[in-house]
């Protein structure tokens, strides 16, 4: 896993769900005036028993940060370490004796459908998600909210789509293209190791 950076969690329920997970964070914010509902409670809780440092400020000052909303009480700073080497990826994959399941995701900009891909993506026990370098880290704070918490939980590749799809079918993973004038996917055979490209 290559990059590290912070991405800025504003859900109490993706929030609890990463703290659960054992993923590191490396503060949290708390509104002063925060309500301390079971969940606040909870996020507490298990920050304290993995010594992440709480920071108490006034309301009005966690509100600036806010970019999703304007009323969570509570924010994470998590640290991402996400990204993989697809060859990495594959190794991991073959080491837990899993079979590849990979989205390729070709030119999809709109956050809001990269995040509800991932979300899907989660649901249906893909293990790796694969995009062309970006100048924007995929994995965001407003990913992370579509997602409920899936854009942390997917390994994600960036290299050239033409090199990924080599290196997969040199691995006998088939790929597929996902289009609206293709054959019906319960008339495919789509089991073993696959990808799917999603997008352009």
């Amino acid at each position: 896993m290559a990059k590290q950076h912070f991405i800025q969690i504003e859900s109490k329920n993706a929030l609890l769900e990463l703290l659960k997970e054992g993923r590191e964070f490396e503060r949290i914010y708390l509104a002063s005036t925060a309500y301390r509902d079971v969940k606040t409670k909870d996020i507490v809780e298990l920050a304290n028993k993995k010594n992440i440092p709480i920071i108490r400020v006034p309301r009005k000052t966690l509100t600036r940060r806010l970019k999703a909303s304007a009323s969570e009480s509570v924010v994470g700073m998590m640290i991402s370490q996400n990204y993989w080497s697809l060859d990495e990826l594959l190794e991991s994959i073959y080491s837990e004796q899993k079979i590849p399941f990979f989205i390729i995701l070709d030119d999809v900009k709109y956050t809001q459908n990269i995040g509800a891909i991932m979300r899907s993506a989660f649901a249906v026990g893909v293990n790796g998600i694969i995009t062309a370098p970006r100048e924007v880290t995929l994995v965001n704070d407003e990913t992370m909210r579509v997602s409920m918490g899936a854009a942390e939980r997917i390994p994600i590749v960036e290299m050239s789509l033409f090199s990924a799809i080599k290196e997969l079918q040199k691995n006998d993973i088939r790929v597929f293209a996902v289009h609206m004038d293709g054959e019906t996917y319960f008339e495919s055979n789509l089991t073993g190791p696959c990808a799917f490209v999603v997008g352009a």
